[in-house]
């Protein structure tokens, strides 16, 4: 942790999220390089999700600086509507002990994710 401490650059968001999963402990961290930090997360995760809500923040923004906070609050939208797209299949089918997997079971869910053609994306 002290060593990931001494990155004050973007680089500090990857090596957090390496290490931790996450980005949380650089909330109130500005993004300098939007573009090449989705791409690094995109290459890391094989995720898309990274440089889609990217896109869409950088549009909004329209030059302005981009805070990381941001960042995850839109991630954290679109994680959410995701897995309320999921359970509320899983219910509408009648499928009750997949609704408690997939909330419990991180790898049931992304199994889930994949049967019922919901697009997976791991950026929790």
């Amino acid at each position: 942790m002290e060593i990931r401490s001494r990155f004050t650059s973007d680089m500090g968001f990857v090596a957090d999220y390496l290490n931790e999963g996450n980005f949380e402990r650089r909330k109130g961290q500005d993004i300098v390089h939007m573009e090449a930090l989705c791409d690094m997360m995109e290459a890391i995760t094989g995720d898309t999700a990274f440089t889609e809500q990217a896109n869409k923040l950088l549009e909004k923004k329209k030059g302005k600086k981009i805070m990381m906070c941001e960042y995850i609050s839109q991630l954290e939208v679109r994680g959410e509507a995701k897995l309320t797209s999921l359970l509320e299949r899983l219910y509408d089918l009648g499928r009750g002990e997949d609704v408690e997997l997939a909330v419990r079971d991180r790898d049931a869910r992304a199994r889930l994710y994949r049967e019922l053609s919901i697009p997976d994306h791991r950026c929790e």
